[in-house]
């Protein structure tokens, strides 16, 4: 006798189990059916599939929706069907499967679904009475008592005392053997204690020397590494770090017209600031050659596309040359940024480079490619903004274009040197062109030590001149830990660069990407006041 039905549902990779005892059981997809199936799984929109209803002892499926091509057993589905093990139904042209499983028996105990109550099945009822009417004796344990009762009467007082006796020595000798296993055990652990003591004594004082020797072999690797390091970087990023030179001219305020000069007072002998000990006229009108002049100094490709500078070089280089500003200011000019090329190591081609950001307080700008696509044998320098890597004692490396073009030109034989000045020498432009064609234009590298720390500066040793404005300043990381921007004119190879974590929010508003989250900047505290000089090279028109 069915009292109830475990259906077992399967659409697709779906599969569950239902188990459900009502006399009559609707399924479908509507909100009236006991067993309810998700409408996806049905070819249309069926709220009525098929009803099975308890009759004689068996679940039978007394109707069903025939538009559906319901399929029992692999035949077409009948009215009256009875359900038996495993049969399975399944709806045409889907993959919906239920298959049939009716419980023929009952738990022993049942919860009652009213009230709560427990019943108790009728077999266990009956033994349970027939247990209670039955009367018993343990006639094993009355014999055992009186046994033992009439055993001590015959025992005589002596015997008694002795066994007593025998019995108190016997619980002594116990408690005496386990007393002494105790104080055994305990001196034991004393002696263990003692020697775990003193071997972790033993292993701390282990652990201190290999400290001592970690210590001593770091410091030994650090010299090696070094030693070396310039090399490393030398072939890794040097030809990420370009030589960045243009020109600016002066414009008429307000027109935007360049200021010339006069074209009776122009030759080929007439200087560009001054003649005779007297500043020349600059005007918009006439034909006169317009008032330029280059300047030059050092990036580096961090990615992207991306350069980093110095702002001073890629938004005023006019600042670092007094004569230039008087000049300026006595015909009331706006100086204006005319062209900014870069020049990288294996390119005998220049790349127009644009300004794209600057920090307002510290000397650091961003610049970009400005071509639609980017050479991709240009190296990204890595950088390190983390604060531990600007330490002062740690060895650093500087690489850039110190004195420009003159230092490049005096790395070469004198006469070829000579050749090239006198053939392309006339304008910057056009001799940086000549080198790069050549391909002698090639960062210098120095090796130092940080000095001094502040807040918003790293004092270094490493030797750097005039053209060295924006160059990297690698930390012992082999990563870049700043960015140089002066020197320091009262004292000999002390000079300046910006720690590189005061530049990343700059290049991250410009849009540049970096693996590493953005570190905490610490503009906390003012920088001790010192007589900085711009070290971005301005040669002469």
């Amino acid at each position: 006798m069915a009292s109830g039905l475990v259906i077992h549902i399967e659409s697709g990779r779906d599969r569950h189990t239902q188990v459900l005892s009502q006399e009559r059981i609707r399924v479908g997809s509507g909100a009236d059916c006991d067993l309810r199936l998700r409408s996806s799984a049905l070819p249309t929109d069926a709220p009525f599939v098929f009803e099975l209803a308890r009759s004689n002892g068996h679940y039978i499926i007394s109707q069903f929706e025939p538009t559906l091509a319901l399929t029992y057993n692999g035949a077409p589905l009948a009215a009256g069907a009875v359900v038996e093990d495993g049969d399975e139904l399944r709806v045409a042209d889907t993959d919906l499967a239920l298959r049939f499983f009716p419980v023929r028996e009952l738990p022993a105990v049942v919860r009652s679904r009213r009230g709560g109550d427990v019943q108790v099945a009728p077999f266990i009822e009956n033994a349970a009475v027939e247990a209670a009417a039955t009367a018993r004796r343990d006639d094993a344990k009355v014999f055992l008592r009186e046994f033992t009762r009439e055993l001590i009467r015959e025992i005589n007082t002596s015997t008694k005392i002795i066994v007593l006796l025998l019995v108190v020595a016997l619980v002594g000798g116990i408690l005496y053997l386990g007393f002494a296993a105790y104080k055994e055990l305990q001196n034991s652990r004393a002696l263990i204690n003692k020697q775990n003591e003193q071997l972790a004594r033993m292993q701390a004082g282990m652990s201190e020397q290999n400290k001592l020797f970690e210590q001593v072999d770091k410091a030994n690797k650090d010299i090696l590494y070094s030693q070396s390091l310039a090399p490393k970087l030398r072939g890794e990023f040097g030809n990420g770090v370009c030589l960045i030179s243009g020109t600016y001219v002066l414009v008429e305020p307000g027109t935007g017209r360049p200021l010339r000069y006069p074209e009776r007072k122009f030759d080929d002998a007439t200087t560009t600031e001054e003649e005779g000990g007297e500043q020349q006229l600059l005007t918009p009108e006439g034909n006169g050659e317009i008032f330029e002049k280059d300047f030059s100094g050092t990036g580096f490709h961090v990615g992207d596309g991306f350069i980093l500078t110095n702002k001073h070089l890629a938004v005023s280089p006019w600042e670092a040359n007094e004569a230039v500003q008087a000049l300026g200011a006595s015909v009331n000019g706006q100086f204006r940024i005319k062209r900014m090329v870069a020049f990288f190591p294996e390119h005998k081609q220049s790349f127009v480079i644009r300004f794209k950001q600057a920090a307002p307080r510290d000397d650091v700008a961003v610049c970009a490619f400005d071509v639609r696509e980017m050479p991709t044998d240009i190296p990204a320098l890595p950088i390190d903004p983390d604060a531990e890597a600007a330490t002062i004692g740690k060895k650093v490396v500087f690489m850039g274009y110190p004195s420009g073009e003159e230092r490049i030109l005096a790395s070469l034989p004198e006469a070829e040197a000579r050749e090239i000045q006198q053939r392309y020498g006339r304008t910057l432009g056009t001799l940086l062109n000549a080198l790069a064609e050549r391909n002698f234009i090639k960062p210098l590298l120095t090796q130092g030590s940080i000095i001094a720390l502040e807040s918003h500066r790293i004092l270094f040793d490493a030797g750097s001149a005039e053209g060295g404005s924006g160059a990297p300043l690698f930390g012992q990381s082999g990563k870049v830990i700043g960015v140089n921007f002066g020197t320091f004119v009262q004292m000999p190879n002390v000079n300046f660069a910006v720690p590189i974590k005061f530049a990343v929010p700059i290049l991250e508003r410009a849009g540049w990407k970096r693996p590493a989250p953005p570190s905490d900047i610490n503009a906390a505290g003012a920088s001790k006041e010192a007589r900085v000089v711009s070290s971005a090279a301005n040669p002469a028109h």
